[in-house]
């Protein structure tokens, strides 16, 4: 079983060569390691065993993926941010898992970040609740252990063994080659997030199923590859109603998708206003630092 990993890199230089150097260390033989980079700064020397794929310009994360897919041979792809390092024994549990389970299409590992802390990395389908109890919400982070932020992300319920659920973060999941052949390539309408849900909703349209895997970690230094946190603030939003716009209902004259625009909108102007005031706020210290 062959595995190839695609890592897109955007001013992540130290963090893209310390995950392919993660990579290099599980031993695992079986795989091909394809760089697509969207950064105008040269590429550093890469080893020899890693494909590099140079775009003149940011192409986004959906399409720079499909670069790396289309370039990549194994009946396996992983799909990694480059801020993320992988387990010595990350590919052989894989490897276990989907000879395991021939019908699963997708799986995402426990991701956690650099203090140990868990990462809500498995989610059901969007609702109404996600707006209010979103991955790093104030709600979510008060209520961990809530039924309700446990039904939204398996992940908080702490599964013994592999979860079937709806949707696995693309910083880091696998998915079958038969699976893309089936259903397409990522949807590069999605500049940047919520292409991952996109493709494993299609994949569990297929009957292709999507795992969460608790017992396969990795670390994730969340952000550590996000310059830009307003535009990302717009990316992400404006990507969460596309997928709406995709996938969602509509309702009469398209009322219910003018709440969730107006819904949107909302969390846009506030998450801005907060930057804008934590920016205010590191300034003024700057200028008058305490004695």
């Amino acid at each position: 079983m062959r595995f190839s990993a695609v890592i897109v890199n955007y001013e992540s230089w130290p963090h893209t060569l310390r995950c392919i150097e993660s990579l290099r260390k599980t031993g695992y033989e079986d795989l091909e390691v394809v760089v697509v980079n969207n950064d105008q700064e040269d590429a550093p020397e890469l080893p020899g065993w890693v494909s590099l794929i140079q775009n003149p310009e940011n192409a986004g994360f959906a399409r720079a993926c499909n670069q790396g897919l289309a370039a990549s041979r194994g009946g396996h792809v992983l799909l990694i941010n480059p801020d993320t390092l992988v387990e010595r024994d990350f590919f052989g549990l894989l490897e276990e898992f989907f000879a395991g389970n021939p019908k699963a299409g997708i799986a995402g590992p426990r991701i956690v970040d650099a203090d140990g802390g868990l990462q809500l990395s498995a989610r059901r389908e969007l609702s109404f609740a996600s707006g209010l109890l979103g991955r790093t919400s104030f709600l979510t982070r008060l209520f961990p252990r809530s039924a309700l932020v446990r039904r939204m992300f398996p992940a908080a319920g702490l599964p013994e063994g592999p979860a079937e659920v709806d949707w696995v973060s693309g910083a880091c999941l696998v998915v079958r080659r038969a699976v893309l052949e089936e259903v397409g390539l990522l949807d590069e309408r999605f500049f940047m997030y919520f292409e991952d849900a996109d493709l494993c909703r299609r994949s569990r349209g297929a009957g292709r199923p999507v795992y969460y895997l608790p017992n396969v970690e990795v670390l994730h230094l969340t952000g550590a590859s996000s310059h830009s946190k307003p535009r990302a603030v717009w990316l992400l939003h404006k990507s969460a109603f596309l997928y709406h716009r995709k996938h969602g209902p509509h309702g009469p004259l398209g009322v219910y998708s003018l709440l969730v625009l107006s819904g949107l909108a909302a969390r846009v102007l506030a998450k801005l206003a907060k930057l804008a005031a934590r920016c205010l706020v590191y300034r003024l210290k700057a200028r008058h630092p305490r004695p």
